[in-house]
């Protein structure tokens, strides 16, 4: 991956929609590659919600991994990587600022978000052939839209400025240290971390489920992707992404 091509766009509609544009074009970019740009005309996150920045002032990239030696059914240990890997770049880069996961993979810092990561896979029958994750973070912005929930930067964080290819450079080393921990199937090292970095694990939390509030333990996550909460019956209940709200 050291050798992986990088493309920089300062304009583009969607980093990852450059890169599968690259993919289906048959330019077959090698494992690694990075696809940057200074700026989204149509920046997206998790189901469907839209990935606002401004112009020159956040780090947008997408990179490409091929991860054959995973099965599909496991691809959300991929998941937990990349989660991981950009929490800890900010917490090398914002050193005295504690990250944390808020399930299943945006990053938060005193409750507010900073990053956020959008996976896309192509699966062949039963190989995981490609995925792109798109990865936003948010580096010198300091004013943000009216309706986004609680962002924040870390420049809002520390008043520093930050050169974003130095972030960057961050983001990626440590992409790389999780991936080929992933190829070595230490996956136990990868949970843990991702448990142990987790908005409130082991933490009784009240969420909202179709308008209605609940109270339960968050137990951790499954294979699957889903939180896992206890309530208070010690009954273990399952949660797909955008099932529940909760706050930060």
């Amino acid at each position: 991956m050291e050798r992986a091509a990088h493309y920089f766009f300062r304009e583009t509609d969607s980093t990852n929609k450059e890169l599968w544009r690259m993919i289906e074009a048959g330019e077959a970019p090698g494992e690694g590659t990075v696809v940057q740009a200074g700026y989204q005309t149509a920046g997206r996150g998790q189901a469907k919600t839209h990935w606002v920045s401004e112009a020159g002032k956040n780090l947008l990239f997408s990179i490409l991994l091929k991860p054959v030696f995973l099965s599909p059914g496991r691809q959300f240990m991929l998941n937990k990587c990349i989660a991981l890997s950009i929490r800890d770049a900010m917490a090398s880069l914002c050193q005295g600022h504690a990250f944390l996961i808020k399930w299943p993979n945006d990053i938060l810092s005193g409750g507010k978000k900073i990053a956020g990561t959008l996976i896309e896979n192509r699966i062949m029958g039963k190989t995981y052939e490609i995925s792109v994750a798109g990865i936003g973070v948010n580096i010198n912005q300091c004013r943000f839209p009216p309706g986004i929930p609680s962002p924040a930067s870390l420049k809002m964080l520390t008043g520093k400025d930050y050169d974003i290819d130095r972030c960057l450079q961050q983001v990626k080393m440590k992409i790389q240290s999780y991936y080929n921990m992933l190829r070595q199937d230490d996956t136990a090292c990868i949970d843990k971390a991702y448990l142990d970095n987790l908005l409130g694990y082991g933490e009784r939390i009240q969420y909202t489920r179709e308008g209605r509030t609940s109270a339960g333990t968050v137990a951790g996550v499954n294979e699957y992707g889903k939180l896992l909460l206890k309530d208070d019956e010690g009954r273990l209940q399952t949660f797909g992404m955008k099932e529940i709200e909760f706050p930060a």
